[in-house]
């Protein structure tokens, strides 16, 4: 099992709530963007998945 530690940020809102250790599903590289994308596991509502892009040297979870 692959876990990644994600920074998770609402910057919608301009919350951030922190850096999270979170299970890794699956690294694919943004088709667009041409960065590193991961499905993780949530760790708001167990069974639900996020995206997080590698972006300015970490793992960012934007939930807006």
């Amino acid at each position: 099992m692959q876990e990644l530690n994600v920074h998770f940020l609402n910057r919608g809102y301009g919350t951030d709530d922190g850096v999270k250790n979170v299970k890794v599903n699956e690294i694919t590289v943004c088709s667009v963007t041409q960065r590193p994308v991961a499905v993780i596991d949530s760790p708001y509502f167990p069974g639900d998945t996020l995206r997080a892009q590698y972006e300015n040297a970490e793992w960012v979870c934007d939930l807006d």
